[in-house]
């Protein structure tokens, strides 16, 4: 159980801000005040994931490879993906944790349906990142409000999105009488 307050450290494996402030948010939600590493790790997969097991691994090799290098309290790897369907190709991502313990908690976000235009595209071997910065005429979008943002209004946005599946992956922790 945590306690309201309780400090951790967490080795993020990223520098991207939208997923280290997803991390910082997610971990405040739950009552922790974190103190975060940022940490420079490759995923191991492609720069455009296209189905879950890919970005699942992708986020488990993020976790591991932080937990590599420091004892944590948390080591998180955190991925995004799009998953072509017979009904559209969807955007999603998931968070994946390893404690100091080792053991591993697993978070996945909403899915959003991309627009056929986009999805089209990336069918082509393009990355979601610069086709958002192409249709917006922006610069980083996934930097910043990501798809999600755009195509919601930002009701909804990237971190937003990676902050939801952190929550779902610590529901393990918060309530293990529930999962053991």
């Amino acid at each position: 159980m945590i306690s309201t307050g309780e400090k951790m450290d967490i080795g993020v494996g990223s520098t991207n801000p939208v997923k280290i402030e997803a991390t910082l948010e997610g971990f405040e939600l739950v009552g922790v005040e974190p103190d975060i590493t940022e940490i420079a790790v490759n995923s191991g997969v492609s720069e455009q994931p296209t189905s879950d097991r890919e970005a699942i691994t992708g986020a488990r090799t993020r976790a591991e490879r932080v937990k590599d290098t420091d004892n944590f309290d948390f080591s998180i790897g955190i991925e995004g993906s799009v998953s072509d369907t017979e009904f559209g190709m969807f955007l999603t991502g998931w968070a994946y944790l390893i404690d100091k313990a080792g053991e591993e908690y697993i978070g996945g976000g909403g899915r959003l349906e991309l627009p056929k235009s986009v999805a089209g595209r990336i069918r082509t071997g393009e990355e979601l990142g610069p086709i958002m910065d192409d249709i917006t005429d922006r610069e980083e979008v996934k930097k910043g409000p990501g798809a999600i943002g755009i195509f919601t209004d930002c009701i909804i946005t990237r971190k937003g999105a990676y902050r939801d599946a952190l929550i779902f992956a610590l529901a393990k922790f918060l309530n293990p009488e529930f999962y053991n």
